[in-house]
């Protein structure tokens, strides 16, 4: 049976705060249309966007494993 994976996810603009995520995860702004994840360093980092180019994509990909 295949995994469903739910996001976290905010609808209004912003990233997410260090307190919303835990290392590794990831949120989804439905209002800004960007991806977010929390780094090791405990940095917030954009992922992904709308705009997003292949290169940006295939980051992901890495990123996410």
């Amino acid at each position: 049976m295949a995994q469903v994976i739910k996001p976290k996810r905010k609808f209004s603009t912003g990233a997410p705060d260090t307190g919303d995520l835990v290392e590794g995860e990831i949120a989804i702004n439905t209002a800004d249309q960007k991806v977010y994840m929390r780094d090791g360093s405990n940095n917030i980092v954009e992922v992904a966007n709308v705009g997003a180019t292949v290169d940006d994509a295939t980051a992901l990909a890495i990123a996410l494993g």
